[in-house]
């Protein structure tokens, strides 16, 4: 079973006044934290969507697919999108964000494992919210293809059946808008 893991990293930070995935989390770069545990997973391949150099870079000497997102204006579809074309057709998509450093490969693992016992829409969820990583079957390709400005895929899963992963810790859906959130997730690494 092919998995493709599509990390979107293209957002205009506009509530941090500047690219927040270049920030310092704990000794690396934020977006690395994602980096670092994906290479770990053994996906088929790795799409990284961005429009930063920097970014696109670094996915490059890791081995990854590098695209250039020259739409991120338009919201979080473009780099929907962008991953998708980019993918194998018959490879099931796992979308991942690049803020979100207190993931771990374990929750990950999960994931996989209960993706691949039922090929549903799999994503994390504790009692209070769903969060990200998100695998769609390649059955979805069409619909994220047809996603419009900052809609997501979780657009497409209301009447879907879904594989909701229960995880103790919340703190590894939280991700980064704010400086704020950055210290919250600081003092939670502690």
């Amino acid at each position: 079973m092919k998995i493709s893991a599509i990390i979107m990293a293209s957002g205009l930070s506009k509530r941090m006044g500047e690219n927040k995935l270049l920030l310092d989390f704990n000794g690396k770069k934020l977006y690395q934290w994602t980096f670092d545990m994906i290479e770990k997973v053994g996906f088929y391949d790795v799409i990284l969507v961005s429009s930063y150099e920097e970014i696109l870079n670094d996915a490059k000497k890791r081995g990854f697919k590098a695209i250039f997102n020259d739409k991120n204006e338009v919201g979080k579809s473009a780099s929907i999108k962008y991953g998708v074309l980019n993918c194998d057709k018959d490879s099931a998509m796992m979308f991942f964000v690049a803020d979100q450093p207190l993931l771990t490969l374990e929750t990950v693992n999960k994931l996989i494992e209960a993706y691949k016992k039922n090929e549903y829409v799999t994503y994390p969820r504790t009692e209070k919210r769903r969060g990200a990583p998100v695998i769609f079957s390649n059955e979805f390709r069409e619909g994220l293809l047809a996603l419009e400005f900052d809609q997501g895929g979780m657009l497409l899963v209301k009447d879907n059946d879904k594989n909701e992963v229960y995880i103790d810790d919340i703190k590894e859906l939280w991700d980064v808008d704010t400086y704020r959130n950055l210290e919250e997730l600081e003092d939670a690494r502690k």
